[in-house]
């Protein structure tokens, strides 16, 4: 069955708009709509307060906390920046590659009493006892020497160490070289202590091994002090290489290591 419709007709004018719909009338107002984030008052209507520096910082740093720092007084004797001197030492050399090969290139054959000095222990040589014998084996390059007091972080008085240099004697002029016969081990040692005055006496000597067997001789009836430090003065003497100023100087320093150990 077919129903008859009639056709819908809109209406040709819009439906009046509600008064509680109606939208603002910006003309009116003169300013343009903007989106504002305003925080909300306090009870009360007080605005909230500018934070001080207390609020920002942490329970863990607050100022009502303090942190203890427990401090050592330094003794006087400590006059360079190492703690466990000959360790640290040994550490420097390692890092500093360049300035030491150009310490070995100045000092050459005294290199190896050099390094003995360098890695003594300070229960051994005090640090001024210490910087006053590197400031004697440097003190013809000062710019080599106020490098390694740089390096060591050296405390202590320059116008001292220079006074003790200008006191001492000149070196290793009255050295009883018999005397290192007191330390028999320390003599046992010197062929691997002191490699490069080893080699100075293989290059130096015509008969090297002649004067290594009279170096190593034991103290004996046969060998007493004066004939084996004769001996010595013969075979050395007239090297042409300096080779008996260096048996001085390693001689002097053994046998105050020797003493040192006694005590």
């Amino acid at each position: 069955m077919i129903m008859n419709s009639q056709p819908f007709e809109a209406p040709l004018t819009p439906p009046a708009e509600s008064p509680s719909r109606s939208l603002p009338n910006t003309t009116t107002t003169g300013r343009k709509l903007s989106v504002t984030f305003d925080l909300p008052e306090t009870p009360g209507g007080t605005k909230h307060s500018p934070l001080n520096e207390d609020d920002l910082l942490s329970p863990s740093i607050s100022r009502s906390n303090s942190i203890d720092i427990n401090a050592q007084a330094v003794p006087d004797t400590i006059l360079v920046a190492l703690l466990d001197r000959d360790e640290e030492m040994r550490q420097l050399v390692q890092h500093n590659t360049a300035f030491f090969s150009s310490l070995r290139s100045h000092l050459y054959h005294n290199w190896a009493r050099f390094e003995n000095t360098l890695y003594c222990p300070r229960s051994k040589m005090s640090d001024q006892d210490w910087m006053g014998r590197i400031s004697k084996a440097l003190n013809a390059v000062p710019p080599l020497l106020q490098q390694f007091k740089d390096l060591v972080g050296y405390m202590g008085d320059d116008d001292t160490t220079t006074s003790m240099l200008q006191q001492e004697e000149p070196s290793f002029i009255h050295v009883d070289l018999a005397r290192i016969r007191d330390y028999p081990h320390r003599v046992a040692r010197l062929r691997q202590a002191y490699p490069q005055f080893i080699i100075n006496c293989q290059k130096g000597l015509t008969d090297p091994d002649a004067f290594f067997d009279t170096l190593f001789a034991p103290r004996s009836s046969t060998l007493p002090d004066d004939i084996w430090e004769m001996r010595i003065y013969d075979q050395l003497d007239h090297s042409g290489h300096d080779l008996l100023a260096q048996l001085k100087e390693i001689v002097e320093y053994e046998i105050e290591c020797g003493m040192e150990d006694d005590h």
